[in-house]
């Protein structure tokens, strides 16, 4: 089955000689060259942008590790914090998490109200 080239939706199915998206509605016939370029678009002034992700999942869950411990001078929790919805998950993040916990490059306390606390770890030049 193709995918859908306005939005590369694999929810596609033919009615009437033409094949239908049912993510995005776009109609468009299965022998045109480029749809996208097709009169029956109706986005079709609008430019396509296409992200590609150019940066592995470790290295942006490290960039994120790196901004929640710069906003918040090096300590950071999940419940005192909102999360940034985007491309990796709570869950994902947590696992990385744990990770460097296991990994020796962050710790993990927990304070007297249940709440875990993720901070660098103090070197013995910095006391």
């Amino acid at each position: 089955m193709p995918t859908c080239p306005f939005c590369s939706s694999d929810k596609v199915y033919p009615l009437l000689n033409t094949l239908r998206c049912k993510r995005c509605k776009h109609i468009w016939k299965d022998d045109e060259e480029d749809p996208g370029l097709s009169d029956a678009c109706e986005f079709s002034d609008m430019p396509l942008k296409i992200q590609k992700r150019t940066e592995p999942l470790e290295k942006r869950m490290e960039k994120r590790l790196n901004r929640y411990l710069n906003r918040s001078n090096g300590k950071f929790c999940f419940t005192t914090m909102s999360w940034e919805a985007g491309d990796i998950s709570q869950e994902v993040f947590g696992r990385y998490l744990r990770h460097c916990v296991k990994s020796r490059t962050l710790t993990e306390e927990k304070d007297r109200y249940g709440r875990t606390w993720y901070l660098q770890p103090v070197t013995k030049n910095e006391k």
